[in-house]
């Protein structure tokens, strides 16, 4: 019997075609997105002084980027995905530009306020729509394969992009950063437009029952909606613990601001790890319970977060963290897009990204006053704990590791026809 070629799922070959030219755009506004934080949260904490109002815009944001994703994932399955891409990248591309001209000076309020929630907006409709989009344009083989290459992008851009952003900042001002942002965003746009795409399934259902249809089957599917609360109560603790208590134990054990930058690198070097081994497979063989193995690891290396001492262990750790949370974000994604079908994708992928962000704000302003109240060490562990005991109930049942193709209930089997005797 002939074993297939390990090529056939590549890094290179998922690289040959349409999806070539996707990731391409795509690497260079993700590399645009780390200039954007930087530049954006200088201008208003820094140079103009008025941090409060920089979180207020923030918070503005993620609850506009959360409103969507609950209430307007029907328009990512309503349009063709094609044209969300290209439309959401365009957009923020000129919302950019506004926001650059904008900040020359204090601008009124509420103008600043609602170009940060359309920039949220836009922002929430583009991460479903990117995921439902790329099985248009590679083969089903390939999935694996062109979804970690996005990550190792985003990967990348996680370290480029801030210090790019600083760079420009320092050298010019952040509204030329912005701008050179903005262009990035044209140039993701223009790489979509030579690209195929399909024509989106008709539906008679009104927006809001679209919008339910794509709740009531995330409920419906047990693997689908207990997945994703998994996710959500593991993201309360281990999300705030790696932001807000991490960088406090890394200052009392791990060598100060040069021990956490240290741990930050290894984590992304084990995310990358993870997207290479992860791409080498086409076809994982049972891709539920590798993922929640995904979960044990990272919640494991949260733990031992705050029970290391030194920079070498400390960086052993982090690179699990990083393999662990990368290994689960690449099979999860590649599973919807294997077993959901098409024409609920974009708003499965959309309640996925809301239940997975929907406490992340309570994780974050708790979060602050546990690490004040108790150590960081204590946060740490216990984060961990919650995450090994979800990861273990994963591992365990069944109907949330077996990921099955979603039988669609749309789809009516023709009556057969009843023939009656004739007298």
């Amino acid at each position: 019997m002939r074993r297939p070629r390990s090529s056939d799922a590549s890094l290179t070959r998922a690289l040959r075609g349409p999806f070539g030219l996707l990731w391409a755009g795509q690497s260079v506004s993700m590399l645009g997105d780390g200039v954007f934080l930087v530049a954006f949260t200088w201008q208003i904490a820094v140079e103009w002084q008025r941090p409060a109002l920089l979180g207020l815009l923030l918070a503005a944001r993620v609850l506009a980027e959360l409103a969507t994703l609950g209430l307007g994932g029907w328009i990512i399955d309503r349009l063709p995905r094609r044209t969300t891409v290209l439309g959401t990248d365009a957009g923020r591309a000129l919302l950019l530009l506004g926001l650059a001209a904008a900040l020359h000076r204090p601008p009124p309020l509420l103008a600043l306020v609602l170009l940060v929630i359309a920039y949220g907006v836009l922002t929430a409709l583009f991460r479903p729509a990117i995921i439902a989009y790329v099985p248009e344009v590679v083969e089903r083989e390939r999935l694996a394969a062109a979804n970690s290459m996005l990550a190792l992008s985003a990967q990348a851009a996680l370290v480029l992009g801030p210090a790019l952003g600083a760079g420009l900042v320092g050298l010019g001002s952040a509204t030329t950063a912005l701008r050179l942002d903005a262009l990035s965003f044209l140039l993701a746009a223009a790489s979509v437009l030579p690209l195929p795409g399909r024509s989106p399934a008709s539906s008679t259902s009104s927006r809001l029952a679209q919008a339910l249809e794509g709740f009531r089957t995330v409920r419906r599917v047990s693997w689908v909606g207990g997945t994703i609360l998994v996710c959500s109560l593991a993201n309360l603790g281990i999300i705030g613990a790696e932001r807000l208590a991490l960088p406090k134990a890394a200052e009392q054990h791990f060598g100060q601001l040069g021990g956490y930058g240290a741990v930050l690198v290894a984590l992304g070097v084990g995310a990358a790890v993870a997207a290479l081994l992860t791409a080498r497979s086409s076809r994982h063989r049972d891709p539920g319970r590798t993922a929640y193995g995904g979960v044990l690891i990272f919640s494991l290396a949260t733990a031992a977060f705050g029970l290391v001492r030194g920079i070498v262990p400390a960086m052993v750790v982090g690179f699990a963290f990083g393999f662990g949370q990368q290994v689960f974000e690449l099979l999860w994604t590649t599973g919807l897009q294997r077993n959901v079908p098409d024409r609920l994708l974009g708003r499965i992928s959309a309640v996925d990204q809301f239940g997975s962000y929907l406490f992340l704000p309570v994780s974050f302003a708790f979060g602050g006053l546990l690490v004040q109240a108790v150590s960081p060490e204590l946060m740490l562990v216990g984060a961990g704990a919650i995450g090994v005991t979800l990861a273990a109930i994963g591992l365990t049942t069944p109907a949330l590791h077996e990921w099955r193709p979603i039988a669609d209930e749309a789809v009516q089997v023709p009556q057969q026809r009843v023939h009656l005797p004739v007298d």
